[in-house]
């Protein structure tokens, strides 16, 4: 895969992939309420969290499901009256989760290994109101691999609506792993845990746009465009305790947070978001992170490439675009 994501317009649904499922997969359409979404079904720890409602199986390889935005989350703030950007992200990933624990095989306790999250969103129609906002996702299911009635990998495209209208597209990339294969992946990184040292000086919180400086996930170097990963003690909004690693919705955040701060005094507020995973973030290692501005696909945009690394290895490679403010 390419080290640098170009991520514009709109990405497009590839064409669905027939899977090949067990007869006790397949199963009459069905819809769960909100009340029936187990918090370890979208692997997040508070029940607030979770953005996913319900689901419904339309045939093998298309499900339609369910979500709601909150309007007045403690973490995930608006922006310049639109939803958060990661919201979408955190949509996608816990729909991908839930598809795969109900309808694909997958046991509780199997861990995801995130290749890509790429998306695209319609700003128009991200505006917040005065209450919760209530969304569809239309997900095709491709590339999947299954073993024993149990899906391995596979890529999850979305199209998520706001009252009929397009509010985002976006695909993920996932593999799955045993607890077995995992131990072996992971062999002594398996019991690392975040450790609660100081906590290094943070960015002022208004050019990362979060509320306090407990929400900033980074801290300042000697250069203007690199960063040090920096997560406070109890960030529950983000930070999963029973992870060995740093999360990749973590990371995600950090690329928003640097690109803004990069972009600053400039108002950045992104509509489109792709990330390349290259390998775990690991609690122990210094995470350095990266922006700089890169060429835009399209006019009158700005575009900004954040990468992180450890010991000088790549972590990750984010893409974010933003629409220049209007003269």
């Amino acid at each position: 895969m390419s080290d640098t994501m170009h991520v514009s317009g709109t990405v497009q649904p590839r064409a669905p992939h027939q899977l090949r499922l067990n007869r006790s997969q397949r199963s009459t359409p069905r819809t769960r309420p909100s009340a029936h979404v187990p918090r370890e079904f979208v692997h997040r720890p508070l029940v607030d969290d979770i953005l996913v409602t319900s689901w419904h199986r339309r045939d093998d390889s298309h499900f339609s499901l369910t979500a709601q935005w909150p309007h007045d989350h403690g973490y995930f703030i608006p922006n310049h009256g639109r939803h958060h950007l990661i919201l979408t992200g955190e949509t996608i990933r816990q729909a991908g989760l839930l598809l795969c624990h109900t309808e694909l095989g997958v046991p509780v306790g199997h861990h995801f290994i995130l290749g890509d999250l790429v998306y695209t969103t319609h700003p128009e129609h991200l505006a917040v109101g005065s209450g919760p906002t209530p969304l569809t996702i239309d997900v095709t299911c491709s590339k999947m691999r299954m073993r024993a009635g149990t899906m391995t990998s596979g890529r999850f495209d979305m199209t998520i609506r706001k009252g009929g209208r397009i509010v985002a597209t976006g695909h993920s990339n996932v593999t799955v792993t045993s607890p077995a294969v995992y131990r072996r992946i992971r062999g002594e990184r398996l019991t690392a845990r975040r450790t609660l040292g100081p906590l290094p000086t943070s960015v002022p919180p208004r050019l990362t746009g979060s509320l306090s400086d407990s929400d900033v996930l980074l801290a300042p170097t000697d250069r203007p465009d690199r960063w040090l990963l920096r997560i406070a003690p109890g960030h529950a909004a983000v930070v999963n305790p029973a992870n060995d690693h740093v999360p990749g919705m973590v990371l995600l955040d950090a690329a928003q947070q640097a690109a803004r701060v990069l972009t600053a005094p400039d108002a950045f507020v992104p509509y489109a978001f792709g990330t390349e995973f290259r390998r775990y973030a690991e609690h122990a290692t210094p995470c350095v992170i990266e922006a700089r501005r890169v060429p835009s696909a399209l006019p009158c945009t700005t575009t900004v490439q954040v990468t992180g690394s450890q010991d000088g290895e790549p972590v990750f490679v984010s893409t974010l675009t933003a629409l220049d403010p209007r003269p």
